[in-house]
């Protein structure tokens, strides 16, 4: 997997397409502390009248936020410029470890608590997310494997706020009868 994680992000941090580069930091920009999320959740919550929604969703983004900062102190992986000199990346080097990736975990969290908000928008919202993903390799300050193993974690841990807005939601409707 290392050398796969090396070639991969030597590819694509050296390639600063004109078109595709905005692209890339807009989506790391969006994923920055999952509040391009938080803001559809806000949405969801006015909009459906759901507001149990928008805190599963700060808790999931919170729980990603909280999970990722002591898998990067245990981990300790550095960036990929700092362990391999062909990496150049494209944006300014964050100052913690590399795995897993933060924005990756908390991209997942926040798309699959909306998508079970917003069904039909799921696909678009787990599009969001990869995009959220590639774009930390893209600009050369992940490894492919920092984002998968981000974005299963962050599934994970959405998939747990899911589980606890339904049962929530049921027990909310259940007291209004």
């Amino acid at each position: 997997m290392e050398t796969l994680d090396r070639r991969v992000v030597e590819g694509l941090s050296g390639l600063d397409w004109p078109v595709v580069t905005p692209v890339m930091k807009g989506l790391t920009d969006v994923g920055a502390h999952g509040l391009v999320w938080i803001a559809i959740g806000a949405v969801a919550a006015v909009w459906l009248r759901r507001p149990l929604a928008l805190l599963v969703l700060l808790a999931a983004v919170g729980a990603a936020s909280a999970t990722d900062n002591v898998l990067k102190s245990a981990i300790g992986r550095q960036r990929p410029p700092l362990a391999d000199p062909k990496v150049h990346p494209l944006i300014a080097l964050p100052h913690d470890s590399s795995m897993p990736s933060g924005h990756a975990m908390m991209a997942f969290a926040g798309a699959v608590v909306l998508a079970a908000v917003f069904p039909r928008a799921r696909w678009g919202l787990y599009a969001l997310a990869a995009g959220v993903a590639v774009s930390r390799v893209y600009l050369g300050v992940h490894y492919l494997s920092d984002v998968i193993v981000g974005g299963l974690v962050g599934a994970a841990i959405g998939g747990v706020g899911v589980w606890g807005l339904r049962r929530g939601e049921r027990a909310l409707a259940a007291r209004g009868r």
